[in-house]
């Protein structure tokens, strides 16, 4: 058994791993692979034949205000026949020692099961907002401009409301001229449409969107003010006579809920959306921006797949600046790495953690210090490969 990075001649295994794993329509399948796969982004397991592969797409992510190199891990996939043989816990063990020898301190992951990539260390870390109505439910809102559909000419616009639309938030991805190019294509090969919402100041908001048979189903929705909300609100109703129900997904503080007229049949979900994973913690404790205060703290990490995590790790914060040593001093808080990823990510706060019973520690003060570091935010991402 050989596990190695891909070769030209193996893309015909992987597409058909790739198709037989997830039955994408053709559409998408064509985009991904013309697109999106590197060959020298992907992993497989090679033995006689090629058994299994994954993808890491590379992309740029905020996270506390701090930009990261990262790798969404997609497309895992093994042939049918050499299942339950352990091929992905190889295929992963590598995969995070690639990721590690690459200097990512971050990864991402959008699971098709949570119990699967548990193990590995990855955790959940983003949520989204999903409204579910019957479209005559925004038949009263009020077009405050016009639509205009996006072409890749609008792409400066676009990165323009992406960017105004983030700065809450947290986690999100760097989105550039080349992201939103494939962003049209991506959207494009799956049926969808991209629109523009234009006032007398310029353009203030877009919509990308989906028509499912007799449902629209609205991927994102961003706007500079809550009057464009209300006039895509309106666009999205215009549409009655073609469809019956609208989904929309959010970022988690949306504000849809806030102007509906009647909100008593509304179905609004949480949905889990996507996994995330610390790969080198001393290196990205450096990175943290911290209070001009003076404290140390001892934290033992447990990482059953990168030993380089697997320490006791002494902070010390001197003035706002942070050091960062291994020692073999007794720990002041211990914590799994998964855990430790939802602290990362602003997705949960030490004191959830600590009602959750998964982070141990000797006195509250150090509870109370490692709040100093990590403290939660909105997170939002919404790519899907």
């Amino acid at each position: 058994m050989n596990v190695r990075k891909a070769k030209k001649e193996d893309i015909e295994h992987i597409k058909y791993m790739w198709q037989y794993c997830f039955n994408d329509p053709e559409g998408f399948f064509n985009y991904y692979f013309s697109k999106k796969y590197k060959e020298e982004n992907t992993l497989v397991i090679e033995d006689k034949e090629i058994l299994s592969s994954l993808q890491m797409n590379q992309y740029k992510i905020c996270l506390n205000k701090k930009i990261y190199n990262t790798s969404y891990i997609v497309g895992v996939s093994t042939v049918a026949h050499a299942r339950g043989k352990g091929f992905m816990k190889v295929l992963m063990k590598e995969t995070l020692r690639e990721l590690y020898n690459k200097n990512q301190l971050v990864s991402i992951l959008m699971p098709i099961d949570y119990r699967l990539y548990r193990p590995y260390g990855y955790e959940q870390c983003y949520d989204q907002l999903e409204y579910n109505l019957d479209i005559y439910e925004l038949r009263e809102f009020k077009t405050a401009g016009d639509f205009q559909k996006a072409t890749k000419q609008d792409i400066n616009s676009l990165i323009d409301i992406y960017n105004f639309s983030m700065q809450n938030k947290n986690g999100f991805i760097v989105r550039d001229d080349e992201y939103f190019y494939n962003l049209f294509d991506e959207v494009s090969s799956e049926n969808g449409h991209i629109y523009l919402h234009k006032t007398d100041t310029g353009f203030d908001g877009y919509i990308i969107y989906f028509i499912l048979e007799d449902k629209i189903l609205v991927r994102e929705i961003f706007y500079k003010n809550i009057k464009t909300l209300k006039s895509f609100l309106k666009f999205i109703y215009n549409h009655n006579t073609q469809c019956k129900s609208v989904t929309i997904q959010c970022p988690l503080d949306d504000k849809i809920k806030n102007i509906l007229p009647n909100i008593k049949h509304l179905k609004l979900n949480i949905k889990p959306f996507m996994m995330g994973r610390v790969i080198n913690f001393k290196e990205f404790v450096k990175t943290l921006e911290v209070d001009n205060l003076n404290y140390t703290l001892r934290i033992k990490l447990e990482d059953n797949y990168i030993q380089e995590n697997n320490k006791t790790f002494k902070i010390i914060i001197d003035s706002g600046k942070i050091i960062v040593n291994e020692t073999d001093e007794k720990y002041d808080i211990k914590i799994d790495i998964n855990s430790l990823s939802q602290l990362a990510f602003s997705y949960l706060s030490v004191y959830d953690l600590d009602a959750l019973e998964k982070i141990q520690y000797q006195k509250q003060e150090h509870l109370n210090i490692l709040n100093n570091l990590f403290r939660p935010k909105i997170n939002y991402i919404n790519e899907y490969v």
